[in-house]
């Protein structure tokens, strides 16, 4: 009797979408952009597998850190920036 192999496990672990270096300078004069001129914006997330958008006008953006404030009508909300996948 001959042995018939297993088929190979295909790893299906999402690590989240894939962005370019053209795609994060894009994210950053966005988020540069709507600093300087206080306009609204929509970032889109990308965290624990599911997407969130938040809309609002960025009010403290801290490099070193990585961290992003938004206000989002009278509340601020503090975003990773490492998380960002989208900026409108």
């Amino acid at each position: 009797m001959t042995a018939i192999p297993k088929p190979k496990k295909i790893n299906k672990s999402v690590s989240g979408p894939q962005l370019t270096e053209y795609d994060y300078q894009e994210i950053g004069e966005k988020i540069s952009d709507a600093h300087e001129f206080k306009n609204e914006v929509e970032i889109t997330t990308y965290h624990r597998k599911q997407y969130e958008t938040a809309r609002g006008v960025v009010t403290n953006v801290d490099g070193q850190s990585g961290k992003l404030i938004l206000r989002v009508g009278s509340e601020n909300t503090t975003i990773n920036m490492n998380s960002i996948v989208s900026v409108k």
